[in-house]
């Protein structure tokens, strides 16, 4: 991780990392050296100069600047979070979702008082640069209850995503930063307040 502990608050979710994706690129930008070598999923299937709408842009530009693609990230995901990950709903209506998982601890469910003792929770691992914990998976040797909630954002008309109008080269990384930033700026400002509820943090 290459935020700091200052730079995290209860309710920045995600950062884009502009400063670390310069530095650590051979061509200008290590983000869009990714990016090249992922053309295919920017374009409409087997129409190579023909762009994406613009959720769909969107998301593929998120999946890539995230972890597992980009380990670490052009965007860097809080710690103590599971993903932040981008999806379409059911009934095929093209609107861009996205999924906050966040884990949350027995004792902030108010059925805690009836967990059998023993049980275990999420374990944590602290990191010097950031005041949250990543949570994870304890040892399997005894019973867990491990509970995740997801915040479902609903990136509507009102967070300002832009047509694309580029496939490849410059135009299309330039693009692609755009529409992370938005996302990570529109996540930060919807569902931070209410991460940090559930978090007991505000």
């Amino acid at each position: 991780m290459h935020a700091t502990t200052e730079t995290w608050s209860p309710t920045t979710l995600a950062l884009v990392d502009e400063e670390h994706d310069r530095r650590n690129a051979s061509d200008g930008s290590r983000y869009g050296a990714y990016l090249k070598q992922r053309l295919s999923s920017f374009h409409e299937y087997d129409r190579p100069d023909q762009p994406l709408p613009t959720d769909e842009f969107a998301a593929a530009a998120w999946r890539v600047a995230t972890s597992p693609v980009m380990s670490p990230g052009y965007v860097e995901i809080r710690d103590d979070l599971r993903g932040i990950i981008p999806t379409f709903g059911e009934d095929g209506d093209g609107i861009l979702l996205l999924d906050i998982h966040v884990p949350l601890y027995c004792q902030d469910l108010r059925a805690a008082r009836d967990i059998p003792l023993g049980w275990q929770d999420w374990d944590t691992e602290r990191h010097y640069l950031s005041s949250y914990a990543t949570l994870y998976e304890p040892s399997s040797k005894r019973p867990a209850l491990l509970t995740t909630t997801v915040v479902r954002l609903v990136a509507d008309d009102s967070w300002g995503l832009l047509p694309q109008e580029h496939t490849r080269g410059h135009g299309l990384v330039d693009a692609a930063k755009r529409a992370v930033a938005t996302l990570a700026r529109g996540i930060n400002q919807h569902a931070g307040p209410i991460v940090a509820t559930l978090r007991g943090e505000r």
